[in-house]
């Protein structure tokens, strides 16, 4: 039986169980797998709208522009990425076990690629976003900085991604039908991975960001009652800014934490010669769950504490509701003349 028959039969198979509330032919693989492909499938639509509606709002709104804004759209692409090419073969891998014919070796290879260069992608703009934030923070006269361009960062952004996990595709294989790393480099690239795509970075953006910190809320205040006013007015935002950055990075750090975690415990178990014996088998699940429901998070997390972002996405629904009320309010009046209209001439025909 071919793989995409194979697929459609189990898939069909637990829906079809629980939409006739057969429980007794139910298993408990068969129900943590459909709980899965639910929080799979929620998530998936959940990032596809955040980050479609964050891309938008940027390029229709002068208004929202900045560094800032157009490092979370490079962060929009990377993750809309992992929403299209990683999180529907997860899907699929619940029901299929072996998936040549979905996925085959260049597949395999141009995947995983991919979805690493995406990471990094995305860990490198919040690493920007941060000393963005500290040069204008803690060094504002300093404006002709190069990497404050968005047009010369955010190439540099992604040609750096792509090279650093140029190890991707030689790393990958198709073993026995299923997308695999070559046992000997399971140790090695994730230990890389895990430097550079989570510790250097957070470590690099901690160190900054306290010094952010210490800046704004640390620094004296000067005697003068009307400087320390106007400094207080400046300083707001920044602060605000600084909070938005610092819950992006935290829930960052959450989300991929456990992923890490799980993969370097893999990697030793493997080079010792056993394997990561996690149980239930599900947190594994769980663990990457975390990690891809981080491309969900992202976009609302930037429309709900940016201001202008929020204040442009409440705009654009005002607007749509009101261009409705002004279609509803047309079609009940031309609703009522046509009564009137009708009446009208069904008066004129009575009387002749």
């Amino acid at each position: 039986m071919s793989s995409k028959r194979l697929f459609f039969k189990k898939f069909f198979h637990v829906v079809g169980n629980i939409l006739c509330f057969n429980s007794q032919n139910m298993t408990d693989h068969d129900t943590i797998v459909l709980s899965l492909t639910i929080l799979y499938v929620i998530t998936m639509i959940v990032a596809l709208a955040g980050n479609t509606l964050l891309i938008y709002i940027v390029f229709r709104k002068p208004g929202t522009r900045n560094l800032t804004s157009f490092l979370f759209v490079n962060m929009a692409v990377a993750d809309l990425m992992v929403a299209v090419f990683q999180m529907p073969v997860k899907i699929i891998l619940f029901y299929v076990v072996v998936s040549s014919e979905l996925i085959g070796t260049f597949n395999c290879k141009v995947l995983y690629y991919t979805v690493y260069v995406s990471t990094i992608a995305s860990i490198f703009c919040l690493t920007v976003m941060a000393f963005d934030r500290y040069f204008a923070v803690v060094h504002p006269f300093r404006r002709s900085i190069w990497f404050r361009k968005p047009k010369i960062i955010t190439p540099i952004i992604w040609i750096s991604s792509m090279a650093l996990m140029s190890i991707v595709p030689f790393a990958f294989k198709l073993d026995q039908g299923k997308c695999r790393m070559e046992i000997s480099l399971i140790l090695p690239f994730y230990a890389y991975f895990f430097a550079v795509g989570f510790l250097l970075p957070l470590a690099v953006i901690s160190v900054l960001y306290i010094l952010v910190a210490r800046k704004l809320w640390l620094h004296e205040v000067p005697l003068d009652h009307n400087i320390s006013e106007n400094q207080r007015e400046q300083e707001i935002p920044k602060k605000k800014v600084i909070r938005m950055l610092i819950i992006v990075v935290v829930v960052f750090a959450v989300c991929w934490l456990p992923v890490h975690v799980y993969q370097m415990d893999e990697g030793v178990s493997v080079e010792s010669g056993g394997a990561a014996m996690w149980d239930p088998y599900v947190i594994i699940y769980i663990c990457y769950w975390f990690s891809q429901a981080n491309s969900a998070i992202n976009p609302w997390l930037y429309i709900g504490l940016n201001g202008k972002i929020k204040a442009a996405f409440k705009s654009m629904i005002r607007c749509r509701h009101e261009v409705l009320a002004d279609r509803g309010q047309l079609t009940l009046t031309t609703s009522r003349s046509s009564r009137a209209n009708s009446a009208k001439t069904s008066l004129l025909e009575t009387r002749l």
